[in-house]
C-alpha cells in the first residue's frame, strides 16, 4: 500500500473525501496540511491505496500528492 496526502479547496471537500474512503474501507485521517504544501482550507486527508484515486470527485481535490519518505510527489 502506498500513503497518499489529498489537498482540497474548502474544509467541506476534505470531511466528503474522508466519508467517501470510510464507506469504500479505505484508511483515511484528516490532518493538517503539511508545510511544504500548499492548501487553500488547510486540512488535509492521509489515505493509504494501491493507487491515488479512490473514485471520489477530481474536480473536489485541489491535489494528491504521494508521501515517499520525507518527500512528496505530486500525483494530481
Amino acid at each position: 500500500m502506498k500513503q497518499y496526502i489529498a489537498t482540497f479547496f474548502d474544509h467541506w471537500g476534505a470531511v466528503q473525501f474522508r466519508n467517501h474512503a470510510k464507506a469504500r474501507q479505505v484508511a483515511c485521517t484528516l490532518k493538517p496540511v503539511p508545510r511544504s504544501l500548499s492548501s487553500s482550507c488547510g486540512t488535509c486527508a492521509w489515505y493509504e491505496s494501491e493507487g491515488w484515486d479512490i473514485g471520489y470527485k477530481i474536480e473536489e481535490l485541489e491535489a494528491v500528492y504521494r508521501h515517499e519518505g520525507a518527500q512528496f510527489v505530486k500525483e494530481i
